[in-house]
């Protein structure tokens, strides 16, 4: 099969962490490979996420067709003594690379990125909002980012949803014309999951072999509902006072969140906070149960990799999530702002293995047959290449 025309494309993103970064991750790995023809920028955000300068450093050293640029000014808040500079260093990094393609990431990154192509007349420009800024606030400000986000709807080629709940959410907001929605629901690699042991995730988070366990991987941060879990974990161990809860990420809340726990009396030993983990996806298999209480999602890869690994999963009722999860089949849905629901929900998997058992032979099935990376990464590179 002939080798396909060389191409530019350029990635525009702000947020550099979590599923976003992981998203990135995977388009990186495989539209850098020679057959694919791509050469390739990366214009990116700093917040300061760990590991992930290290890692674009060693990506361009490995690839000669990639180069990056970090653009410091380029963050989530609105602030216009941060956002023009932040836009005249993207206009120019376009300018100077000429790309074929731009395909940008999450709000900032997308509105400022979708901004400087269309002055530049760049022709194909794709987006993927991962989470739409309207979600995440209410009122004046949430009608104000619906505004902005209509707007920059109009400078795009496609708009790439990444599960089909924030598809319907586009449509239900009249944010663009549907036949420019395209879904592209995030996925895992095809490649076998690691294949570490319960003992030895259980080693690494220095917790004993015998026991419950409810883990929770996310940033500690509002849009992760991480006071919920911090008063479901309260509300749990009051039938269950032998159950641990581990939450693994870092974030602004963590000092909060801990004072928190201490408020409601949950002992030191029974919850743990991990702060940031590079091997968080080995960490999976210490846990009875994996849980999520998200205020608003895009679609988590945390249940994906929880799935893959057999642990079953509690996850709150909002878009995103429901896209992942079936309810009573491939685990167990709670509703949103109810830590009791999510106590409930918890012990209820906690309490009976033939349920933990049933959720997760259906999980294994849904996360391999759905969410396929292959799919993924066709549906890309069909937006890439159009005329293939």
């Amino acid at each position: 099969m002939p080798q396909p025309p060389l191409q530019r494309l350029c990635y525009v993103c702000e947020a550099t962490e979590g599923g976003v970064r992981k998203h990135l991750r995977d388009l990186l790995r495989v539209f850098l490979r020679a057959e694919e023809n791509f050469e390739i920028l990366g214009i990116f955000g700093d917040r300061g996420e760990k590991g992930f300068a290290d890692e674009v450093a060693a990506l361009a050293a490995q690839h000669p067709n990639f180069r990056y640029a970090i653009v410091p000014e380029l963050r989530r808040p609105i602030n216009p003594l941060r956002d023009w500079p932040a836009y005249a260093r993207i206009r120019g990094l376009l300018r100077e690379f000429r790309p074929d393609i731009v395909h940008t990431h999450s709000a900032k990154g997308g509105f400022l990125g979708r901004k400087a192509s269309r002055a530049l007349g760049i022709r194909r420009v794709i987006h993927t909002p991962h989470v739409f800024p309207f979600q995440m606030s209410g009122g004046l400000r949430g009608r104000v980012y619906l505004a902005l986000e209509r707007h920059a709807a109009r400078l795009c080629s496609a708009l790439v949803c990444v599960g089909p709940s924030q598809r319907a959410c586009a449509l239900e907001r009249r944010l663009c014309a549907p036949e420019k929605l395209v879904v592209i629901r995030n996925a895992l690699d095809s490649a076998p999951p690691p294949t570490g042991s319960r003992t030895e995730a259980r080693r690494r988070l220095k917790l004993g072999e015998t026991g419950l366990v409810v883990g929770m991987v996310a940033r500690l941060a509002p849009q992760k509902g991480v006071g919920r879990f911090v008063r479901a974990a309260a509300l749990v161990l009051k039938q269950l006072p032998e159950s641990t809860f581990v939450l693994v990420g870092g974030g602004p809340l963590e000092a909060e969140l801990r004072a928190r726990a201490a408020t409601l009396g949950v002992p030191p030993e029974r919850f743990r906070i991990e702060g940031h983990r590079e091997d968080a996806h080995e960490l999976y298999p210490a846990f009875d149960v994996l849980a999520l209480s998200s205020l608003y999602e895009g679609l988590p890869y945390v249940l994906l990799e929880a799935m893959a690994r057999g642990v079953p999963v509690v996850a709150t009722d909002v878009p995103g999530t429901n896209d992942v999860v079936v309810d009573e089949e491939t685990g167990l849905l709670a509703r949103v702002n109810d830590e009791s629901h999510i106590a409930r929900q918890i012990v209820r998997i906690l309490a009976d293995p033939a349920l933990r058992t049933r959720l997760c032979a259906a999980s294994l099935e849904r996360v391999r047959t759905v969410f396929s990376f292959e799919d993924f990464i066709r549906g890309h590179r069909a937006l890439y290449r159009p005329e293939e």
